[in-house]
């Protein structure tokens, strides 16, 4: 199992990171898609007030950008700790 130990501590650096980041990253990204939302309705002729639903998908939207982040990460480190199927067919003496 001595293998396993390089990817195993990848996973662990890789989430603890992400979630010691994390507090800073989504508002950081919530601000940015806000103000581009913002910029957006200012230069068009939308409504002076923010849609609600427009604010809050923009929310979701980046909740579910960092959460697919985090698990895609961890899915291409963890991949190379499955493993490899062998094939059924008898492999062929050596000549």
């Amino acid at each position: 199992m001595r293998e396993l130990r390089g990817p195993s501590i990848a996973i662990a650096v890789v989430a603890v990171g992400f979630f010691v980041l994390l507090p800073f990253l989504i508002p950081t990204a919530v601000w940015l898609v806000l103000t581009g939302y913002a910029v957006v309705k200012a230069i068009g002729t939308a409504p002076d007030s923010a849609n609600a639903t427009s604010v809050m998908l923009a929310v979701v939207a980046v909740v579910t950008f960092f959460t697919l982040a985090i698990a895609g990460a961890i899915y291409v480190i963890g991949r190379s700790m499955t493993p490899k199927k062998r094939s059924k067919e008898p492999q062929a003496a050596a000549v």
